[in-house]
């Protein structure tokens, strides 16, 4: 009986373990074949045109003026996908099956500073009350197409009452996004992560809206909130890249984005 050449045992076993590690590294992809980033820079806070005073700060003690820095708490130096239904959990995908589809999640509410742009600013309405807009500009996110069509900016108005309006926007109407390569990366369309059990995605219906219904001069602008006279509400803000999004794929990479928010206040409609 022959006996079997070391060598041949060494050959199958390496190829064996490539094998293995290249099946491991496609597993461990999630939404992008390289390290995904787009860089950011925030900039300031202002008060554009509008018909009453409508004031801004980065804190809440003042002073409030036309204009205010932009002083995030999480500042990820470059953004990452993360996927969210609520501004309160965000999701990232650690795993796709054979046909490109991300299958398991993870949850990194614990260190978005990883990941996207967070912080707070301040708006005092003095005077009579008003009712208060986004404008564009002041208002803006660059000109990217790619990081309009992929980016979201989440907002959070608290009161003095204490009630919230939560608001997710799409940034499409913000510029030309015509023509942006799409990939679709989740089985579900037109959806978000909600949750996670095991690893696996709760997926829900993407709640966000566009942009453009909130600007101050197009046509049946809505309020984003309405102040009373005097009052000081808190304004939280999140630039992130919605990975559920088609748009959000390897072409998203390595792009500059700009932060800068812009608001606007009217009296309030009788």
């Amino acid at each position: 009986m022959k006996k079997q050449k070391p060598w041949g045992t060494l050959i199958i076993t390496l190829i064996t373990l490539a094998a293995l590690l290249i099946a491991f590294t496609t597993a461990t992809y999630a939404w992008f074949q390289f390290d995904p980033y787009t860089n950011v820079t925030p900039m300031e806070g202002r008060i554009s045109e509008g018909e009453t005073i409508l004031l801004i700060s980065e804190s809440q003690e003042g002073p409030f003026e036309r204009r205010c820095t932009l002083n995030p708490s999480e500042m990820a130096e470059e953004l990452k996908p993360v996927s969210t239904g609520n501004l309160t959990q965000f999701y990232t995908a650690t795993t796709q099956d054979r046909e490109g589809y991300s299958i398991a999640f993870r949850d990194v509410t614990a260190s978005v500073d990883e990941w996207l742009i967070h912080g707070t600013v301040y708006l005092q309405c003095i005077g009579e009350g008003c009712d208060v807009y986004l404008q564009q500009p002041a208002l803006d996110l660059g000109d990217d197409p790619q990081v309009l069509a992929a980016g979201r900016l989440g907002l959070r108005i608290t009161g003095i009452s204490g009630a919230s309006e939560t608001f997710l926007f799409r940034l499409d109407s913000l510029g030309s996004t015509a023509g942006v390569p799409q990939r679709q990366t989740v089985r579900a369309e037109n959806a978000v992560v909600g949750g996670i059990t095991a690893g696996a995605p709760q997926f829900e219906q993407d709640p966000s809206s566009l942009i453009g219904e909130y600007l101050l001069g197009s046509e049946g602008a809505k309020p984003l909130y309405t102040m009373q006279p005097s009052e000081i509400a808190a304004v939280e803000y999140w630039l992130y890249l919605e990975g559920c999004d088609p748009e959000c794929s390897n072409p998203v990479q390595s792009r500059d984005v700009i932060l800068q928010l812009g608001f606007a206040g009217n009296p309030i409609a009788n």
